[in-house]
């Protein structure tokens, strides 16, 4: 299980959410809005325990504590980062910055691990119920 999860989005040339939202092991959490989201400065809320087991499991599906970030192959320039920064509850931090304009050939074992690591940021968002703070109401 972890202590503390720290999950950000940083801007791009556009209109990228810009936020950062801090997870704590007993489902404290904050928000601390950007540029481009509904819910701009910071908001406090809580995650239930069954919501920080999807997560912990969600990060355990892709060995995230041992994960490597994959050589580039292929680049686009002014995309944004997403950034997952975990401390577990032994003390052993895990940090991986993740450039979306970074990526590899189809069907490359390189592309598989962008797509995982791209997956697990959606999930992330979607377990921590960020969509009302990032989507504008239509």
């Amino acid at each position: 299980m972890f202590e503390k999860i720290i999950f950000s989005r940083s801007t791009c040339y556009g209109s990228c959410p810009e936020f950062d939202v801090i997870v704590n092991s007993n489902g404290t959490a904050k928000w601390f809005g950007g540029m481009h989201v509904y819910h701009v400065d910071e908001k406090e809320f809580c995650i239930d325990q069954g919501r920080l087991k999807q997560l912990a499991e969600k990060l355990r599906s892709i060995d995230f504590r041992h994960f490597t970030y994959p050589s580039t192959t292929v680049f686009a320039t002014d995309q944004p980062y997403c950034t997952i920064w975990v401390k577990y509850e032994d003390g052993f931090v895990k940090e991986v910055e993740h450039y979306l304009g970074d990526s590899a050939e189809k069907g490359s074992k390189t592309k598989q691990d962008f797509q995982k690591l791209e997956k697990l940021e959606n999930e992330i968002e979607m377990i921590l119920g960020l969509k009302k703070l990032i989507e504008f109401p239509r």
